[in-house]
């Protein structure tokens, strides 16, 4: 294959990362593609970019001076732009927490220890669609969260351990009920009877 084949390849692939990582941006606003397609693309589309503004230097060598500066000037910026996406890459790459063929809970804020931060989307086509939070006001450090879902209960059970800061272990295990229409919190005394109606 062509150098000349591959750079085009190369820029096309790029330019459709970055529409496939911004467009939905805009779109979707709190809801995402499925598997965070945007996100990832907003992750390697800068990668890319790098890669095709590299091939244009290599051009550009064999051009005047003033078109090989500004193709050296716009690498660094776009590397520049490559390290600014990895650095904050957790803050939008968010953390899947649980999923099923019809629902996904991410976590928004990787290593946030506020359980709040809990996310569940309901997967409709291409689209994961933001429903609500599915949080608790446990103040300890929340380790291995699971969900279950029990849709012709309109219910979801939460269960999580509970650790303290300063080290690993488990202070307590807790469940916490929330209705799946509305993501309404059941009061802990309703626990025993949701657990005896779910079994």
């Amino acid at each position: 294959m062509k150098a000349k084949t591959i750079r085009r390849i190369i820029g096309i692939t790029a330019l459709v990362l970055w529409v496939l990582a911004i467009v939905p941006k805009f779109l979707l606003g709190e809801d995402m593609l499925v598997w965070q397609l945007d996100n990832w693309a907003l992750l390697f589309a800068p990668l890319l970019t790098l890669v095709y503004t590299a091939m244009l230097i290599n051009i550009a060598q064999r051009k005047n001076r003033i078109v090989k500066l500004s193709v050296w000037i716009s690498c660094i910026i776009f590397a520049l732009v490559c390290v600014v996406f990895f650095i904050s890459a957790r803050t939008w790459l968010y953390v899947k927490v649980w999923d099923n063929k019809d629902y996904a809970v991410y976590s928004k804020y990787r290593g946030a220890i506020d359980p709040d931060e809990y996310v569940l989307y309901k997967r409709k086509g291409i689209l994961n669609k933001e429903m609500y939070g599915i949080g608790s006001d446990n103040f300890g450090m929340v380790k291995d969260v699971q969900f279950t879902i029990y849709e012709p209960l309109d219910l979801i059970k939460k269960e999580y351990d509970v650790c303290a800061f300063e080290s690993n272990r488990v202070l307590s295990h807790d469940t916490i009920f929330y209705r799946l229409s509305d993501g309404k919190r059941y009061k802990q005394e309703q626990n025993d009877s949701l657990l005896a109606l779910i079994k």
